[in-house]
């Protein structure tokens, strides 16, 4: 199959961790990526159906991926691969290196991270249960789980959320080698002019918060007050 090479930005603690990860697996980088982005291209088309990002945001995406500190990789991809996640990313107007970030976020995800997004480190709900077993075969068991290893942190958020790991939202965290918490919001597939800090939009969204927050005290302040003693 024809092949090209894609230049991709990535975090580069995050570039490390994930390179040590899959040498430690005996995994080849470019050859899983480029599996994983093909796949995975498919969810995020699904994900963002009917969404595009607004100029404002997708500068705001790429402001903040490169406030995080980058480094460039060349990855090696099947053209169609490449051609299926530049169609994508067109359509919904992405920051096509933010999927990318995000992809290896969550395929290296740090326990801490599954934690605060609420998603499982470990595999015990019938909910989650793939639809075929595992084989016992090693070979063939760790094919299995090649084929979609993120069948379980995709399906939980979908299950409980009605979106999938592409549309979650990404907390400030620690991540390995970080010198202080920092926002993930570089790793954003899609992001509302809203929830932009400073933004028209948010000003807006704030002003109305507040008149609603107003609003409930004027009517119900026995229980706004007792909410509060509650939350005290």
């Amino acid at each position: 199959m024809d092949q090209t090479k894609i230049t991709v930005k990535v975090h580069e603690p995050l570039l490390k961790s994930f390179g040590e990860r899959l040498e430690s697996c005996f995994i080849k980088r470019d050859a899983f990526l480029n599996h994983m982005i093909k796949s995975e291209t498919r969810e995020l088309k699904q994900e963002m159906k009917g969404l595009k990002l607004s100029k404002k945001a997708r500068l705001h995406i790429s402001r903040e991926l490169q406030r995080l500190g980058t480094k460039t990789i060349n990855v090696v991809v099947d053209k169609d691969t490449a051609e299926g996640l530049n169609s994508v990313v067109k359509k919904a107007n992405m920051v096509r290196d933010a999927f990318i970030n995000r992809l290896i976020l969550f395929l290296n995800a740090p326990e801490q991270l599954l934690k605060i997004l609420e998603l499982p480190a470990q595999v015990n709900d019938r909910r989650l249960s793939s639809a075929e077993s595992i084989s016992t075969s090693p070979l063939r068991g760790i094919q299995s789980i090649i084929f979609d290893p993120l069948f379980y942190l995709r399906t939980a958020p979908a299950i409980e959320r009605g979106y999938g790991l592409y549309r979650i939202t990404l907390p400030q965290i620690n991540l390995p080698s970080m010198v202080r918490p920092m926002t993930l919001e570089g790793m954003s597939c899609y992001i509302d002019d809203s929830d932009i800090r400073g933004t028209a939009e948010w000003k807006k969204k704030q002003k109305e918060d507040d008149e609603f927050e107003m609003m409930t005290k004027l009517l119900w302040p026995t229980q706004t007050e007792e909410g509060t003693k509650d939350a005290k």
